[in-house]
């Protein structure tokens, strides 16, 4: 039900942004010349309620990407890359790296982590980490300084830098995407 609630919410949303972003191109639109219009451009932005459509139709599709999908009611995430997102449910001190399994072939939690450049640095009660998305490469480390010398090495985030779900989500969803995109 949380989940069918954020979603008209975020099709409220779009519809307003929509408006305000049309009005926008529609005014950039006017100010070009007509003989440098292309065809495609003539035809969507022929009324600005045609270019609303457009720009809601785009900021829907924008919201259903990897980097746009931010979850729907109790679910939340964050992109790492465009195939792979840290996910948590119900905003518990664990998250799950998705798609992810250590060597023990559970998949890959945290409560602790860091995204650097599609680069996840985390740690899950003793169990330290460092995940490549980008190379699919999983490195464990089972004490801190192991991990911390290895970070220090790769100039990655130590293990007291970590932050947690909420921590990471406020710092990557919000000031500018939160206002400007869905």
């Amino acid at each position: 039900m949380a989940s069918l609630f954020h979603f008209i919410f975020e099709l409220i949303k779009i519809s307003i942004l929509g408006w305000i972003y049309s009005t926008i191109l529609y005014f950039i639109f006017k100010e070009i010349p007509a003989k440098k219009k292309p065809e495609w451009c003539k035809k969507i932005f022929k009324t600005k309620k045609s270019i609303w459509i457009f720009t809601c139709l785009l900021l829907l599709f924008y919201m259903f990407t990897p980097y746009g999908n931010h979850g729907l009611g109790d679910s939340a995430r964050i992109p790492i890359s465009f195939s792979k997102a840290v996910s948590n449910v119900d905003w518990t001190e664990e998250s799950t790296i998705d798609d992810v399994e250590t060597k023990d072939r559970s998949n890959l939690q945290a409560k602790e982590f860091k995204i650097i450049d599609e680069i996840v640095c985390g740690k899950y009660n003793n169990f330290h980490f460092i995940y490549n998305s980008d190379k699919d490469k999983l490195e464990e480390f089972y004490t801190e300084n192991e991990y911390n010398e290895n970070a220090k090495l790769l100039d990655l985030p130590l293990s007291d830098e970590l932050l947690s779900f909420k921590e990471n989500y406020d710092e990557y969803w919000h000031n500018w995407r939160l206002f400007l995109l869905p």
